[in-house]
C-alpha cells in the first residue's frame, strides 16, 4: 500500500466521495445529489469579485483590464485609470504595472496589489461624480459589449493539460477507470492555441467532430521548481475557466508519441478567460460546480464539480513541478468531468465553473483560402509486411 503525501491525499478524496453516498438521505438519488453539486455556493460573492483580464479596443492592442462580477460591469483600463487619476491629483506611491499579464504576474505581489487599488481608487472616483471619461485611446471605462476579450494570459511559456483526473462514477456510484492511478497523466498545449472569451473554434475544414472540455485552469504565480506539496499552493496565482477543445476525427500520425499535441493543440483549441479569478478571492478551488450549455441547453455532466478532482491543485503543482519547472503565468488546465461535450460546426458553447465566470465560443470551419491541405504520403509496404 502506498504510503506517500499523494498517496494518502488520493485515498482521502476517495474516501470522502465514498462516504458521502453513503450518507445519502433516504430516498435521494445520486442524481438529486449532483445536481445539489452544481449550485454555486459563491454566487452572491461573484457579483463583486475583482477579476484581472486582457482585452483590447478596435487596434488598441492588448490592454490590462480590471472588472468585479460576472461579466455584466464595466471593464477598467488599468494604465488609462492611472493616468486619470495622476492628472486628477488622486495617484498614489503605486510600483511600476507592467502592461503584458505575464510581465505583472512575474513582478509579484506588490504591483498585483497596486493594480487592486487603481481599480478600486477608479471606480470610487466615478461613483462620487468626479470623474469625466477621456475620448479615444484614454477611454478609461469599457461595457463588455465594447471589447474583444484576449485569452487572461497572451504568452505563457506552457499549457498543461491533465487526463483522467476526475473520479468518474458508474451508474451504480462507484469510481471508475482513471480514479486510482499512482500519477497524474499530463500532457502539453501549444501557445499558439490559445483564445479568449467571445471568440471561435475554427476547425479549419480540417476536421467535423470533437468535444468542449470545461476544466478549472490552475495560474501559476512565481517559479516552481521541485517544490512540495505542503508549499504548492503559494506559487498558485489564480484560476481561470478552459476550454480543452479535442479533435475526433482529425487526419494524423499514428505513433504512439503522437500524443495529445495534434489533437488538442489546433489554433484556437484553447479558449480561456474571460478573466482571472486571484487565489485569494476562491475559498476553496475543491468544490467549484461546473455547468456546460451547448446551444442554450445545458449538457448533463453528472460528476460537474471540482471536489471530483482525482488529484488536488497542490498536488499538480507538486508532481509537475518535480518534473518540469513552472513559470510565472504558466497555465494547469485540471482535467475534464464526464461526459465530455460533443460539437459540431454552428455550435455555441458556454462553459461556467462556479465564481470563475463563463467563457462562450462559436464553432466555425473556415479554411484558409487557397490552402491546399496535406495530403497523406502513399505508402507501398513490401509484400512481406502486407
Amino acid at each position: 500500500m502506498t504510503t506517500t503525501a499523494h498517496g494518502k491525499t488520493r485515498f482521502r478524496v476517495v474516501a470522502a466521495a465514498a462516504l458521502a453516498a453513503l450518507l445519502l438521505p433516504a430516498g435521494t438519488s445520486l442524481a438529486q445529489e449532483e445536481a445539489e453539486r452544481r449550485e454555486d455556493p459563491f454566487q452572491q460573492r461573484a457579483k463583486t469579485t475583482f477579476r484581472l483580464l486582457t482585452f483590447e479596443v478596435g487596434s488598441s492592442g492588448p490592454r490590462l483590464g480590471t472588472t468585479v462580477g460576472t461579466g455584466d460591469q464595466e471593464i477598467v483600463d488599468v494604465h488609462n485609470a492611472i493616468r486619470y487619476l495622476k492628472s486628477a491629483g488622486e495617484a498614489r506611491a503605486w510600483p511600476a504595472i507592467p502592461i503584458d499579464m505575464r510581465a505583472l504576474i512575474e513582478a509579484g505581489d506588490a504591483p498585483l496589489a497596486a493594480v487592486k487599488s487603481v481599480h478600486r481608487a477608479i471606480s470610487a472616483l466615478k461613483a462620487a461624480g468626479k470623474f469625466k471619461e477621456q475620448a479615444s485611446e484614454y477611454r478609461v471605462f469599457h461595457a463588455p459589449s465594447t471589447v474583444r476579450y484576449l485569452p487572461p494570459v497572451l504568452n505563457p511559456s506552457k499549457i498543461f493539460g491533465l487526463a483522467g483526473n476526475y473520479i468518474r462514477r458508474t451508474p451504480d456510484g462507484k469510481p471508475g477507470a482513471f480514479d486510482f492511478v499512482e500519477y497524474p497523466s499530463a500532457f502539453l498545449k501549444p501557445p499558439s492555441s490559445l483564445t479568449g472569451h467571445n471568440m471561435e473554434i475554427n476547425l479549419e475544414g480540417l476536421l467535423t467532430t470533437g468535444v468542449h472540455e470545461p476544466e478549472m485552469a490552475i495560474i501559476v504565480g512565481k517559479k516552481a521548481t521541485n517544490v512540495p506539496e505542503s508549499e504548492a499552493m503559494d506559487y498558485v496565482m489564480g484560476y481561470t475557466v478552459h476550454n480543452d477543445v479535442s479533435s475526433r476525427d482529425l487526419k494524423m500520425g499514428r505513433h504512439s508519441s503522437q500524443g495529445s499535441t495534434i489533437s488538442k493543440g489546433l489554433d484556437t483549441f484553447a479558449p480561456t478567460g474571460p478573466y482571472i479569478t486571484l487565489k485569494e478571492d476562491v475559498p476553496n478551488p475543491h468544490n467549484l460546480p461546473i455547468v456546460g450549455v451547448v446551444n442554450g441547453k445545458p449538457w448533463p455532466i453528472p460528476n460537474a464539480n471540482t471536489s471530483f478532482l482525482t488529484w488536488s491543485v497542490a498536488q499538480h503543482i507538486a508532481y509537475l513541478s518535480e518534473r518540469i519547472t513552472l513559470l510565472p503565468g504558466d497555465i494547469i488546465a485540471t482535467g475534464v468531468p464526464g461526459p465530455v461535450m460533443v460539437f459540431k460546426e454552428g455550435d455555441v458553447v458556454e462553459l461556467t465553473i462556479g465564481h470563475l465566470g463563463t467563457l462562450k465560443s462559436t464553432v466555425v470551419s473556415k479554411p484558409v483560402p487557397g490552402h491546399k491541405v496535406f495530403a497523406p504520403r502513399v505508402v507501398s509496404r513490401p509484400s512481406s509486411q502486407r
